[in-house]
């Protein structure tokens, strides 16, 4: 790295840290199912909530794409954009659960999830342009390091506020224990953000931008969705998330009697383990991606969703709960690393923006409908059946991803220079 890239890969980390502390305090496993759960919430209410937080990051960003992606979108607009989305909607949900959650439990769920659908389903919206100014910012020699530097510091950040979240919910009474974290994690928010309005944008960034017509999107999307190893990997994507509706129910899992009965405070702690595993692996797998290509980072995150899955089907008690968030960890960090840098380097066109909200386009119902799906099924067979029938998809997504997809870099797309900057 030059000193510019280096200055500004330290920026970033330090603003992804301060994000991941504000996330980490209401765990979207850990902490908010146990929140809803405490409201009475249901096996498909519980459900619902994993299902914006897998889901609702990806459903807007079609829209998102006609109506923001006319201009250049650089942090003068991805900042302010991100502020509103998450500061006011967790300082509400956390004046709910004050206000309402002993007196009007029910009100108090259903304000509760409005309000982080929102800052989901809008945070989401900008997903696509925030992706393509980080690929933009950092050269694809040292963007995989960059981002497993970003995703540890993130998941480092998670951890540590696990512990905290899990202290006060255990010293705390409710409601005030959990309307506390909402306030916390909104200040972390506001400081990171910062920390990101400091990061130095390249030149390319205020060159003169074109926006692409409605035609040339569809014309784009139909490109890439000709290239034979994308829709395989989407393949693999979808049978994989088929096979992830269980997390949303881990917690709530462990705490049941069926799942060894660990107290509330004692999974919200154990949870710091999904984000320590995260952090340990994140770099490695940036590095090994930069070097050897991405596809065995994605095929890693694989192998750990079946091997979450087998623990929480089979286990009980904290042990088998803390090495089940430990193997979530690591897939969720194949997520963010290995599978986003997929997404750059599969894009055989010019708009990266536009192949990242076309994958979204395919995987966002199926990500809406798995959790709800799963906890209806839960309903019929059980938590702990239900999880493990999750394996069957898994198992087939971790199957295809190895033998049916390709390493991109072995294959010639042509007409895609990845370093140059994306039009859209």
């Amino acid at each position: 790295m030059n000193p510019d890239e280096r200055k500004n890969a330290l920026k970033c980390v330090a603003g992804e840290g301060l994000s991941g502390t504000g996330m980490g305090l209401l765990g979207s496993v850990s902490v908010l199912p146990l929140l809803f759960s405490a409201l009475g919430a249901t096996e498909v209410e519980v459900g619902l909530l994993g299902s914006i937080f897998m889901a609702g990051w990806l459903l807007l960003q079609p829209l998102s794409l006609f109506l923001l992606g006319r201009r250049r979108r650089t942090k003068r607009f991805l900042l302010p954009w991100g502020f509103f989305c998450a500061v006011p909607t967790y300082l509400g949900a956390g004046a709910a659960v004050y206000f309402l959650g002993t007196g009007r439990p029910r009100l108090c769920g259903v304000v509760v999830l409005v309000l982080l659908a929102v800052r989901v389903l809008g945070g989401g919206m900008a997903m696509p342009f925030w992706l393509d100014w980080q690929a933009m910012v950092f050269r694809r020699d040292i963007r995989g390091r960059v981002i497993g530097m970003m995703v540890g510091a993130f998941t480092l950040g998670g951890a540590l506020a696990a512990l905290v979240a899990g202290r006060a919910v255990e010293c705390l009474s409710f409601p005030s224990n959990y309307s506390l974290l909402f306030l916390i994690a909104s200040l972390f928010f506001v400081v990171s953000l910062g920390s990101f309005w400091m990061v130095r944008e390249p030149d390319s960034l205020s060159a003169p931008y074109i926006p692409l017509k409605t035609a040339d999107l569809f014309r784009r999307f139909a490109r890439s969705l000709s290239d034979r190893n994308f829709r395989s990997y989407l393949i693999g994507r979808v049978l994989m998330t088929l096979g992830a509706g269980g997390a949303a129910f881990y917690a709530v899992h462990f705490k049941a009697a069926a799942g060894g009965g660990v107290a509330a405070a004692t999974v919200i702690k154990l949870s710091s383990l999904l984000f320590l595993a995260q952090c340990a692996v994140s770099y490695p797998l940036g590095r090994l991606g930069d070097r050897a290509g991405h596809k065995v980072g994605v095929v890693v995150g694989a192998v750990a969703q079946v091997g979450a899955i087998s623990v929480a089907y089979l286990g009980r008690g904290a042990v088998a709960c803390g090495v089940t968030f430990a193997l979530v960890g690591i897939s969720w960090a194949a997520v963010w690393i290995s599978h986003v840098n997929m997404l750059f380097e599969t894009c055989p066109h010019d708009s990266r923006v536009a192949h990242i909200t076309l994958s979204s386009m395919v995987l966002g119902p199926v990500l809406v409908l798995v959790p709800v799906g799963t906890g209806l099924l839960m309903r019929h067979v059980g938590m702990g059946p239900g999880i493990g029938l999750t394996l069957i998809p898994t198992l087939l997504g971790v199957g295809w991803l190895a033998l049916m997809v390709k390493e991109p870099r072995d294959i010639e797309l042509g007409g895609r220079d990845f370093d140059a900057p994306a039009t859209a």
